[in-house]
């Protein structure tokens, strides 16, 4: 489910503050023409914490209705209340999407036995889906660990693995070693600038905001592993690398969405306490971004 190029995907406002559901269909729709092999829906780069359970409802339902079976939907269903998280998950399912993720608990700091108690109710709730846990501790606060991975694996069926955007290679390399015990355990990264060392260390892929606008060069670097051509991995890895860090590596959403909007889609609006991009450099580097893609086709 976690395999290959997953794109978490931005979501395009309108002036009013609404989300412009119609655009969001194309958007989708352009993901899928470029060859992600998954969305990553309502996550961190799509502002999904500051929307609706309404509006949640209606990005998983696009979502899977533009890809269809082709690629796999991940619907994030986190929040701070275990009541809502419930419900999502329930819409989830409901609206045929794949899989779901949820972080662990937000903002308290909680023990070992807290999140674990935690997870086991939301993941034994979910039990005709697919779960993932998104590990994001910079942002969650609390963080999970193999002892908590091991323990949700051995105890439930429906727990695959995660998504681990923690950013620490060696926690990385501890959890992949799960898999001698727990083959079906998978692990997406969100790491750009160590997509390539990642794959080569067994990682199943990718969940990238960047790879949401320029998926592409992400794409790229993941048929080339997959098909065994190892040293064009790594040259074009370091063009992926060139490209994320043009538009700031993934870490400010609003200059994702800004160059997101000069590829063709949105206006570059964001939901508060976000703002929208001020950059006047940006649309000169997405133009560069894009003329190296095509010198890569």
């Amino acid at each position: 489910m976690l395999e290959g190029v997953i794109a978490a995907h931005l979501t395009l406002f309108k002036g009013n503050g609404d989300i412009d559901y119609k655009e969001m269909e194309k958007y989708f729709d352009f993901l899928h023409r470029k060859g992600v092999n998954g969305i990553f829906a309502c996550g961190t780069t799509s502002e999904g914490l500051l929307m609706s359970t309404k509006e949640r409802e209606e990005i998983f339902k696009i979502s899977k209705s533009v890809v269809g079976s082709d690629i796999k939907v991940i619907a994030n269903c986190s929040s701070l209340r275990i009541e809502e998280v419930k419900t999502l998950i329930s819409i989830a399912e409901k609206t045929g999407d794949d899989a779901i993720a949820i972080l662990p608990p937000l903002y308290y700091r909680v023990s070992e036995d807290e999140m674990m108690n935690y997870f086991s109710e939301v993941i034994e709730f979910a039990s005709d889906i697919p779960v993932y846990i998104y590990n994001i501790p910079s942002l969650a606060v609390n963080s999970v660990n193999t002892k908590i991975i091991r323990e949700l694996l051995k105890k439930f069926d429906n727990f695959f693995g995660m998504k681990d955007s923690s950013g620490d290679f060696g926690s990385i390399v501890k959890f992949l070693k799960l898999r001698q015990e727990f083959p079906r355990f998978e692990i997406a990264v969100g790491f750009d600038g160590a997509f390539s060392a990642c794959l080569f260390e067994g990682v199943n892929g990718t969940v990238s905001g960047t790879a949401a606008v320029f998926p592409e060069i992400f794409v790229k670097v993941y048929s080339l592993f997959k098909n065994g051509k190892l040293e064009q991995v790594q040259r074009t890895q370091k063009k992926l690398l060139k490209i994320s860090e043009s538009i700031g590596e993934g870490y400010s959403i609003s200059i994702l969405k800004k160059a997101l909007k000069f590829r063709g889609f949105g206006n570059g609006n964001m939901r508060l306490p976000l703002i929208k991009s001020k950059s006047t450099s940006l649309k000169q580097k997405v133009e560069q971004d894009e003329l190296e893609i095509k010198g890569i086709f």
